[in-house]
């Protein structure tokens, strides 16, 4: 007999689907959360937060036009420190809130790979990022991203070098990722590896990152639309990850080409440098409302 290969993942929803719906609570919001192709949420595309993420990181951190960037970013926030940005790649595998077992039984919904432009945002006090474009694999982090964070998730397809299995990466390894959406190039990247450790923390005068400790803040914004009376609401929300844990970090040079018109203002901007790591953390619910905005369109 042929086994199904969806059974741990169906098992699993429909273990967490069959609870009560009321009151609603984080023990039992499966089946209210994303939109159910079955009766009782069974083959929900994703699970309650929170979420468990692992995997390899690229990215290239760039010195870009301060207007260009500042055009991407919604008010309240306020671009944060220097004009600085970056483009990263991540090699990824995720829970989506099911567990462990579904990442190891489903590797076709757990496996994904994901393409982001980032920049650091400050709002009263409160420093973190703003991701205006990102990219992914997979339906699943497509429909979460969008529908309960608010991430600007695209669909597209994506690569990247994974480290050698026998050995250690040595002074002179590069790193490539190529991301394209519907067979047109994004942008590529690539990193000439100098050596283990991290970028200085700052380059050519520019502070490349803030403290992590202090900047573990992501703003995204969540879209509802009422469409009977054709009004959407917007809610700029904040939530920190929990559990990050950075290692084996190498750097060294960066080259990006970039093809995508919305990134068009990053063909003349400055590559500081690149970085690559492993990675893991923990992505809760948004804990804060920022901010909410209705808007009324036309036609009613």
């Amino acid at each position: 007999m042929v086994a199904n290969p969806s059974r741990e993942f169906n098992a699993a929803c429909s273990e967490i689907s069959t609870q009560t719906a009321e009151p609603m609570s984080d023990e039992n919001v499966s089946q209210m959360i994303t939109i159910p192709s079955a009766e009782n949420g069974t083959y929900v595309p994703y699970g309650p937060p929170p979420w468990y993420f692992e995997g390899y990181s690229a990215s290239i951190v760039l010195k870009a036009d301060a207007e260009s960037l500042r055009r991407l970013i919604p008010a309240p926030l306020k671009l944060y420190g220097d004009p600085v940005c970056r483009l990263s790649v991540h090699d990824m595998v995720c829970d989506y809130g099911l567990g462990e077992r579904f990442m190891l039984a489903e590797p076709d919904q757990a496996q994904f790979c994901e393409a982001v432009f980032g920049v650091m945002v400050e709002y009263d006090g409160i420093i973190g990022h703003w991701a205006p474009y990102l990219w992914c694999t997979t339906d699943a982090e497509l429909a979460v991203g969008r529908e309960l964070y608010g991430w600007q998730q695209r669909l597209g397809e994506m690569s990247m070098t994974r480290p050698p299995l026998r050995r250690d990466w040595r002074a002179g390894d590069s790193v490539v990722a190529m991301v394209s959406r519907g067979r047109r190039h994004v942008f590529s990247l690539s990193i000439s590896l100098d050596g283990p450790g991290d970028l200085p923390e700052t380059i050519d005068g520019l502070k490349v990152a803030p403290d992590a400790a202090k900047a573990n803040n992501h703003f995204t914004q969540t879209v509802l639309a009422d469409p009977v009376e054709r009004l959407v609401t917007q809610r700029l929300v904040c939530s920190s990850m929990e559990n990050v844990e950075v290692t084996k970090v190498w750097s060294g040079r960066g080259h990006v080409e970039v093809s995508a018109p919305e990134l068009a203002f990053l063909r003349d901007a400055t590559v500081l440098g690149g970085r690559w790591h492993e990675l893991s953390w923990i992505k809760p619910w948004p804990d804060r409302l920022i901010g909410e905005t209705e808007v009324q369109l036309p036609g009613r």
